[in-house]
């Protein structure tokens, strides 16, 4: 996922990791109704514009490469959406669009009624599984290396059983994704020095990556919101 648009050229404000791009129905799925949505590889270069990637996100690289399967496991709203998307980029693909499996999927239709594609890539948000099988979490990442597919999957939680295909995750430094949102998208004019200076104080004190991004927002140039 390489060719980023142009500034401006999409609206930044039509994509976003709500449920309009990644819709998840409540009700109970059949096993042969798994994926929700196609993440098209420009909705995942706009997404990924200004992301910054945290400290554990290297090693999370090496071992999606590696076992072709990665849990990303951590606090909620840690950015572990984002990440799983930031990833698969990172991956050798033949297909560049990402495949948005259903959370309400067990591991064992994950494993057997889920139909995979060669060289292509899968996301899973916000799994709600209980107690997965460690083999069969195994199993998976042996048949998606088979294919040549990936699948990044995001649990709130701490680390099971499964510790071969699970990735701790944490949030990225605030103040560099502060300076990141701002570089990336130019502060708005009119803002002086010390209020981009206050901004960013207060960026380090927040909670989550989201709640620094929507600061940033309101400091940057009209009409091109971060997101």
């Amino acid at each position: 996922m390489t060719d980023t648009p142009e500034p401006g050229e999409i609206d930044l404000d039509t994509i976003t990791l709500s449920t309009s791009v990644i819709a998840v129905n409540d009700r109970p799925r059949a096993t042969t109704d798994q994926v929700t949505h196609d993440l098209s590889r420009r909705e995942a270069d706009i997404l990924l514009r200004s992301y910054r990637e945290p400290g554990c996100f290297p090693e999370a690289v090496r071992r999606l490469a590696m076992r072709h399967l990665l849990v990303l496991v951590g606090a909620e709203e840690s950015g572990k959406r984002l990440g799983a998307i930031a990833l698969l980029s990172r991956m050798s693909l033949a297909e560049s669009t990402i495949t948005v499996l259903s959370p309400a999927a067990t591991a064992l239709e994950l494993l057997s009624a889920t139909d995979y594609g060669p060289g292509q890539a899968y996301v899973l948000h916000d799994w709600i599984a209980a107690g997965a099988e460690r083999i069969e979490l195994v199993n998976l990442a042996r048949k998606l290396a088979e294919l040549g597919s990936y699948l990044v999957i995001t649990r709130n939680g701490g680390p099971s059983q499964a510790v071969e295909v699970e990735q701790p995750w944490c949030a990225p430094d605030p103040g560099e994704l502060f300076d990141l949102c701002l570089s990336t998208y130019g502060p708005r004019a009119g803002t002086g020095a010390e209020q981009l200076a206050d901004a960013r104080n207060q960026a380090l004190t927040l909670p989550t990556p989201a709640a620094v991004v929507q600061l940033a927002t309101r400091l940057v140039r009209d009409g091109e919101p971060a997101r």
